[in-house]
């Protein structure tokens, strides 16, 4: 028979780690959630930026970021940041002119919610906050030239 106290005892030593795992799988739903918006926000991005905010000057295509790093800030607010560069992929051979990319690099600074799964998930440790990333690829729409 369980002498008096015993349960309340068990329950404090249990009741930490059974909240920890908790907490921290909602915490990872989260981080999740927030990096399957950032992906979408960054694709959105990199498409716009390839159809709009381009120009090819003396053969080289140039890109105008700071446009898009407004763009991501309005989507998802003070923490994001957006890089991007061009990249030549290979050469269009009906129109006899170079093929390029636009790599746009999404982050986004979120804060975590929880405290005790922040301890774990944060990065730098203790900061609350973690830093999310991911790196989109957009192929530059050229008109043809004739």
């Amino acid at each position: 028979m369980p002498k008096k106290g015993q349960v309340l005892v068990e329950m404090m030593l249990i009741l930490p780690v059974f909240f920890t795992i908790i907490f921290g799988i909602m915490e990872l739903g989260y981080i999740a959630f927030q990096t399957i918006v950032l992906n979408h926000a960054s694709y959105e991005v990199a498409r716009i930026g390839a159809m709009t905010r381009t120009s090819a000057v003396s053969g080289m295509v140039r890109t105008n970021c700071e446009d898009l790093k407004d763009l991501m800030h309005r989507m998802l607010g003070a923490f994001s940041d957006v890089s991007c560069t061009t990249e030549q992929t290979g050469m269009d051979a009906q129109a006899g002119i170079p093929t390029y990319d636009l790599l746009v690099t999404g982050t986004n600074r979120i804060k975590l919610l929880f405290p005790i799964s922040s301890l774990i998930l944060a990065k730098p440790p203790g900061s609350g906050r973690r830093e999310i990333s991911v790196v989109m690829r957009m192929p530059i729409e050229q008109p043809l030239q004739y």
